[in-house]
């Protein structure tokens, strides 16, 4: 393996590391009796994680083969079905939700920080992953240009130019 192989492919699990305890921290913060407390709801958080939950089981299933905790393409195919007709990201907009409906549910400020933080990382992880993408799949930079980020109509990309 080339030394630059090398390098992608550790970078990629440390990513992927980087994710685990960025779920962790909200986790942990949630229930960690330590700052302020905010207004917090059982029924809209159980509401929020119900929906990030099905968002992924859904997701998941569209993506199949493709379904990679990496943010580099296992080269399976470009999935643009289900939730991906509208988002590119539609796990992580899931992933998101559950955890600040785990915040909504404490009312933690920390709690909240540690979901601002794992917003930052998807941010930072989806903009590696779509150069990825970008050479991977010919149509991506299309489909990126006409679907949203993480909701519909927000954050499209604009096509590179040649």
């Amino acid at each position: 393996m080339s030394r630059l192989a090398r390098v992608i492919n550790e970078g990629r699990w440390v990513m992927v590391a980087v994710q685990g305890l960025a779920f962790l921290a909200v986790a942990v913060t949630a229930v960690a009796p330590v700052g302020p407390q905010l207004w917090s709801s059982l029924g809209l958080a159980l509401a929020m994680i119900v929906a990030g939950a099905v968002g992924v089981v859904w997701t998941g299933r569209s993506l199949g083969g493709s379904l990679t905790p990496s943010p580099v393409p296992n080269g399976v195919g470009l999935v643009a079905r289900g939730l991906y007709r509208w988002v590119r990201h539609p796990m992580y907009t899931a992933l998101i939700l559950m955890c600040a409906g785990v915040a909504v549910s404490a009312g933690r400020v920390l709690c909240w920080a540690s979901v601002f933080a794992l917003v930052v990382f998807f941010e930072v992880k989806t903009r590696v992953e779509e150069r990825y993408l970008v050479r991977a799949y010919e149509g991506y930079d299309a489909y990126a240009a006409r679907t949203g980020k993480f909701l519909p109509g927000l954050g499209r990309r604009r096509p590179r130019t040649q």
